[in-house]
C-alpha cells in the first residue's frame, strides 16, 4: 500500500506546478475578460469542489490521499475516485495548454 500512496503523491507533485501555471493564466485571461465559466468540471459526481480554478480540485484529490494515507485503510471505491480525478486532471491541464 505505501508504494501506491507515493505513486499518488508523485502525481499529485507532478500535477501541482502545472495547476499553479494553468491557474496564473486563467486569472490573466479573466483579467482580459475571456474565460466567462463558472467552474473548470462539470458537476458529474467526480468532484465535490466547483471552482473556476485547478488548485481546489487538487486539493480535493490530495485530501482523499491524505485521509487513506492517515487511517491507513485500503478503500477501493475511494481508489479508483482518485484515480479517476488524477486522470481527469492530468487530461485537462494537458489539453489546456495544448490549446493556450
Amino acid at each position: 500500500m505505501e508504494t501506491l500512496l507515493n505513486q499518488l503523491e508523485l502525481n499529485l507533485k507532478e500535477l501541482y506546478r502545472k495547476a499553479v501555471d494553468a491557474d496564473a493564466t486563467l486569472q490573466q485571461l479573466r483579467q482580459q475578460g475571456h474565460g466567462k465559466y463558472q467552474q473548470v468540471f462539470v458537476n458529474d459526481g467526480l468532484f465535490q469542489t466547483q471552482s473556476e480554478f485547478f488548485m481546489p480540485y487538487l486539493s480535493e484529490t490530495a485530501e482523499l490521499i491524505y485521509l487513506i494515507r492517515q487511517s491507513g485503510q485500503f478503500n477501493t471505491a475511494t481508489l479508483q475516485k482518485i484515480v479517476l480525478q488524477l486522470q481527469t486532471l492530468h487530461k485537462t491541464l494537458a489539453e489546456f495548454r495544448t490549446a493556450l
